[in-house]
């Protein structure tokens, strides 16, 4: 019994230390807010930095979204995506409300750029928009202009969020960027490909039904109500297989009769009589972000959380 609860103790201990290795990999939250964190110490400038703080100022001032840059020199060993996540979750990014943080996460040293989305941000920000914003500078990246990259990623970040929301960036330099003049013809095409996405299987089926019901009617009343092609088809019977009429019955009327009884016609149903349903549908998840409050307007974390959302690419 004293050896199982020594081996116990023993697992318990190391389990301890992977965990407490597995959480320091993800730098500690800083004390105070910024809009970009540069932890290898040598990719921002400072007037790269002050680019970046301008349009997260805009961006949290014209839609509540609040976004982020951080540089890192490795990922000690984690991947890019699940290292954003943790940001976000232990960091605070986005609002609490809003579930709307976003980062911008660069490893120089893994040469990986990952921008991670928060779920009040992911329908807009969507994996094929954020791998197209990438792509669109990912030469910076390759020829080793890790700051102008950063930058110029997070610029487009906040302008095409800008724009999706109906809005526009309010630089404090008294110009504006408009998100649309920003959004490239890559980025623009992974938008319309979403929305394209979003008819999918249920629009092909829709289109069949029409096209069969079409062409059901117009055979049918040129068969003479006998179905016409459509016997040979699976649903023919439909059509073909309608009860004969049974003619009239006599009454006991006669000359000078009042007729009888007169018969009776019988009622004559037909149609499908029936219904269609659309249940279902699609849905994509790229995981999501929870938690936060408006933060960011006026500097500071707002409390948000993550369960994975984004796209990366390695370089």
């Amino acid at each position: 019994m004293k050896k199982i609860l020594k081996l116990a103790g023993i697992l318990l201990i190391v389990l301890g230390i992977l965990l407490g290795t597995a959480s320091a990999a993800v730098k500690a939250k800083p004390s105070s807010f910024s809009y970009s964190y540069d932890f290898d110490g040598n990719v921002l400038s400072s007037r790269q930095k002050s680019t970046i703080t301008e349009y997260g100022e805009a961006l949290a001032s014209a839609t509540g979204d609040q976004a982020i840059a951080v540089v890192v020199d490795f990922l000690d060993g984690m991947e890019a995506a699940d290292y954003a996540t943790d940001l976000i979750n232990k960091w605070g990014i986005g609002s609490s409300s809003g579930d709307n943080g976003v980062v911008v996460l660069l490893s120089t040293g893994d040469r990986e750029i990952f921008v991670g989305t928060g779920r009040g941000v992911d329908r807009v920000l969507t994996s094929s928009v954020v791998g197209g914003l990438i792509d669109d500078n990912l030469s910076y990246l390759i020829d080793g202009e890790y700051g102008e990259g950063v930058v110029s990623l997070y610029r487009d970040v906040c302008a095409y969020l800008a724009d999706a929301r109906g809005k526009t960036l309010r630089l404090s330099s008294g110009t504006s960027a408009a998100g649309a003049t920003t959004r490239s013809t890559t980025t623009r095409r992974a938008a319309r490909d979403d929305d394209e996405g979003d008819f999918g299987v249920f629009g092909v089926v829709l289109t069949l039904i029409v096209l069969y019901i079409i062409v059901s009617v117009v055979f049918n009343s040129r068969s003479g109500g006998r179905g016409g092609c459509l016997k040979w088809l699976f649903l023919g019977s439909l059509f073909n297989n309608r009860p004969p009429r049974r003619p009239p019955r006599g009454g006991f009327g006669g000359p000078g009769s009042f007729g009888g009884f007169g018969g009776s016609r019988p009622s004559r149903g037909g149609g499908f009589g029936g219904g269609s349903s659309r249940g279902g549908g699609s849905g994509r998840s790229f995981g999501g972000f929870g938690g936060g409050s408006r933060g960011g307007f006026g500097g500071g974390f707002g409390g948000g959380s993550s369960r994975g959302g984004g796209a990366g690419r390695k370089f």
